[in-house]
């Protein structure tokens, strides 16, 4: 399945070292004013290469749009097709097609691995489901795939800021360390041992209404949830006080209510992060991701198996990130608008 959502949804294609990464978001509303500077910018964050103890490659990630958008004229007026230096645009309703070339990819990098399944990546796996899989980094699996569901996260952020929806993400931990003064010292510690570190991503939705979401199968809850579980790497999904409810009490967990100083309902505690019966209540929608270790490591052999059957032992060189989280985070803040925007456009509130 390379398409999520029902209303805004959002197809991916592409493989890590092709020729290019892209898309094609259906859904979007029609008549909406994307500025294109914030959209760039937004999807900017993602790029490998720009941050230390990051992978390397180097991908200016210049998207392309192909259809559903125009350029619009300084009256706002649409005025002809996107450039790279288009400042806004407008949206047409119809699909909104793009693509984003590789322009750093080195898939020879990976000809000594061609015939090698890579401990803890989906090498193994995808061959055993397609009979065939493309070596060069993983294809597919590999986060560069990431880079199209941005692109449409942005698209989504903007559409969500019209109805006062702000999504909020931040690095909370990496490896045993939560400290984010100590997270650069840690990461270069990690790096120069040829090793890798996993780590935590907070979220926070702030300005959802009340209503959002649809009960026992469709709760607002598991859309989160597949949208983040839906990352390569990410591991673990908690909303709320989440697993640490399972060791309080409900005198302790229960969201009081009272009303405030407008007769309006108001909760004294957010213990079920923003979501109740699978359906927000108006607080702010809270929740945590976790990142696996980048299974790709130098600086220690590993003992695999490779196509003919052989046992064989590795170390994986390439350009890899240290800390998936680092940059997983900008994926989280993107599934997480992609995610909200369709359970909002469900919900018949965007009009």
């Amino acid at each position: 399945m390379n398409t999520f959502g029902r209303y805004f949804r959002v197809t991916t294609f592409g493989e890590s070292h092709g020729p290019a990464m892209g898309g094609v978001v259906d859904g979007v509303p029609s008549g909406q004013i994307i500025d294109m500077h914030r959209l760039r910018l937004y999807i900017g964050r993602r790029s490998p290469g720009k941050v230390r103890n990051t992978s390397p490659r180097r991908e200016e990630d210049g998207c392309e749009f192909l259809s559903g958008l125009m350029a619009v004229d300084a009256k706002g007026h649409p005025s002809g097709s996107i450039a790279p230096d288009t400042s806004f645009a407008v949206t047409l309703g119809t699909p909104v097609g793009f693509i984003v070339r590789n322009t750093d990819a080195r898939g020879a990098d990976y000809e000594a691995l061609r015939g090698i399944y890579r401990p803890s990546h989906a090498d193994y796996a995808w061959e055993q489901k397609f009979g065939v899989r493309d070596w060069r980094g993983g294809g597919r699996s590999s986060g560069r795939e990431t880079v199209s569901r941005v692109v449409a996260g942005g698209i989504a952020a903007q559409l969500l800021e019209l109805k006062g929806i702000k999504v909020k993400t931040e690095l909370v931990a990496v490896g045993s360390e939560t400290n984010p003064e100590r997270f650069q010292k840690y990461l270069d510690d990690v790096a120069s041992r040829g090793d890798s570190v996993g780590g935590r991503v907070r979220c926070s939705v702030r300005g959802i209404p009340p209503g959002i979401g649809d009960p026992v199968f469709g709760k607002l809850q598991g859309v989160l949830a597949s949208a983040m579980l839906s990352i390569g790497g990410v591991k673990g999904f908690e909303y709320g006080d989440g697993f640490a409810m399972s060791a309080a009490f409900g005198s302790e967990m229960a969201d009081q209510m009272v009303l405030d100083a407008d007769d309006l309902p108001a909760f004294l505690s957010n213990h079920s992060g923003g979501i109740q019966g699978g359906i927000s209540n108006g607080m702010p929608v809270e929740f945590t991701v976790a990142f696996k270790p980048t299974p790709s490591i130098s600086g220690f052999p590993l003992k695999t198996i490779n196509s003919s059957g052989e046992g064989v032992e590795i170390a994986v060189a390439g350009r890899h990130d240290p800390c998936i989280a680092v940059r997983g985070r900008i994926v989280v803040e993107a599934m997480t608008h992609i995610a909200v925007l369709d359970a909002l456009l469900a919900s018949g509130r965007f009009k």
